[in-house]
């Protein structure tokens, strides 16, 4: 036989499923995160429970407030009949992820009503949990990312400024390794030169020593 308890330890919500004289702990995990989607597309609203339990047997109600109901889950399959028509054939609820413990409910076509929270309630657990849903246009999606790339990336003048100083800093080395090739080979003919000047005054000398004697 199994009974099942909710408790409240620390600020969270623990299910204590008794089975004979075992006891088993499950600690509903809600997702903080916000859930963002574009106008149009679709948006994945999930909770799970964990250690994760089989959830496919039981009633679950995805809803806005008590009466809005989003999407209904009962008897072992979807009760579309009790949903909003607003969200009528726009609701799908993940049957394998139930088993897993794992509450994952996708509403495609999203609008901008849709925006706010959802909650997803079990009720022979008596154990539910909340997320925020935000819809933005397609123009907030496109300002969104025209602003991310302005950020990551230097404007176009920048990018021209930092090509040309580097343009520049390439010239400087360049000028300075002819200049200094140009003091090499001059060093070279100077020493050449120098060379020859010192024969021709040994040369000298020679001959006028050969005179003398």
């Amino acid at each position: 036989m199994v009974s099942l308890a909710l408790l409240r330890w620390r600020g969270q919500e623990r299910l204590m499923l008794l089975q004979g004289s075992a006891e088993v702990h499950c600690l509903l995990h809600v997702f903080p995160q916000p859930v963002e989607a574009v106008e149009g597309g679709s948006a994945t609203l999930q909770c799970r429970l964990d250690p994760p339990i089989d959830l496919s047997f039981y009633t679950v109600d995805w809803n806005r407030g008590l009466t809005r109901q989003v999407h209904v889950y009962r008897s072992r399959r979807d009760d579309p009949d009790s949903q909003m028509l607003e969200y009528r054939d726009r609701t799908t609820l993940n049957h394998g992820d139930l088993t897993r413990g794992v509450l994952t409910l996708t509403i495609s076509n999203v609008s901008l009503s849709n925006n706010g929270p959802y909650e997803v309630y079990l009720p022979q657990l008596g154990v539910r949990c909340s997320t925020h849903l935000t819809v933005v246009t397609k123009e907030q999606e496109n300002q969104t990312k025209r602003n991310d790339s302005s950020t990551t990336s230097p404007p176009a003048g920048e990018r021209n400024d930092a090509s040309n100083r580097e343009a520049g800093r390439a010239a400087i080395i360049l000028t300075v390794l002819l200049i200094l090739c140009v003091l090499v080979v001059l060093l070279v003919l100077k020493r050449g030169k120098i060379q020859g000047w010192m024969e021709t005054l040994r040369g000298g000398k020679d001959r006028q020593t050969d005179g003398g004697e």
